[in-house]
């Protein structure tokens, strides 16, 4: 027999066609990597970063219960305090000339006298006012609004407890109340603290005539007839203190705290009380403030 036919060798199978790619392909491909990694570290740095440090100025109201609290102080402790405080020097308001009375309208009511604050949330001297102003225009009207803040910490007396007038709301029957927190308490840059508010004209004719600096914060002008330039105490009474403890010492009328803010507000009271016309009788008339009148030198006919 013949022999078999030898079997058949298979062809190798063709290598398969290795196309190039494109180099625009390649870029765009590293370009969407280098956006990936990115985006990568940015989360990573983000969820690193320490917290409470916005830049970011944030209204933070003040509970009702201590909004109440400052305008019902017992009348024994403010009889009491009086206008003496033995262990805090308090600087009054002093009598600011001859100007005509500041009034202002609102809504069609009949005008009203004007008790301006101009102040800035980064100061400790503003930060300790706002208590006594606070107190004193509780006795006159109602806040629906006041915010909670502290002092800057990179300032003397750092991180005061205090309130900012900043989108608060007031009303009352006997005077009209007109804020400005020219800064507030953030300093992004490091060089100026936040913009807040601008003085209007009118404001800024109160700041030009009383402030001694015109940069100099706070300044309480009651309707161009008293006026205090600066805080009437010292911060330091407020050191270390959080709004609600400050505001539990208002009960003990030998407490430092409690003689600080309250000879100041029973000051403030009857200075106010000049231009309302001793009204209401049950505020100006309260023996508290019959003592701030005559340490004063203010008669009922002021």
């Amino acid at each position: 027999m013949p022999p078999d036919p030898p079997e058949p060798v298979p062809e190798p199978a063709p290598a398969p066609l290795v196309r190039p790619i494109p180099r625009r392909y390649v870029a765009l491909g590293l370009v969407v990597v280098a956006l990936i990694l990115l985006g990568a570290l940015v989360l990573i740095r983000h969820a690193k970063a320490p917290r409470g440090t916005s830049t970011i100025e944030t209204f933070t109201p003040a509970p009702a219960s201590l909004i109440t609290s400052l305008g019902h102080i017992p009348d024994a402790v403010i009889n009491a305090v009086g206008a003496t405080s033995p262990s805090e020097t308090v600087t009054a308001p002093v009598r600011a000339g001859n100007a005509p009375l500041w009034q202002s309208t609102s809504h069609g009511v009949p005008a009203l006298p004007v008790v301006f604050f101009y102040g800035a949330e980064f100061t400790p001297y503003a930060a300790a006012e706002r208590w006594p102003v606070t107190v004193a225009l509780s006795r006159f009207g109602h806040f629906g609004q006041l915010g909670l803040t502290q002092s800057s910490s990179s300032v003397i007396f750092p991180n005061l407890s205090t309130f900012t007038f900043w989108r608060s709301t007031y009303s009352s029957n006997w005077l009209g109340l007109q804020t400005v927190e020219r800064y507030g308490s953030q300093n992004p840059t490091g060089v100026r603290y936040s913009s807040l508010q601008h003085p209007d004209a009118r404001q800024a004719a109160s700041i030009a005539t009383y402030d001694k600096s015109s940069t100099a914060f706070p300044l309480l002008d009651i309707a161009d007839r008293y006026v205090l330039d600066g805080s009437s105490f010292t911060p330091a009474v407020l050191a270390g203190l959080s709004q609600s403890q400050i505001v539990a010492d208002l009960a003990f009328p030998t407490s430092p705290v409690t003689q600080a803010i309250v000879t100041s507000a029973n000051e403030i009271t009857a200075a106010i009380c000049t231009v309302t016309g001793q009204r209401p009788a049950a505020v100006c008339a309260a023996r508290g403030v019959a003592a701030a009148d005559q340490k004063m030198g203010i008669t009922p006919q002021d």
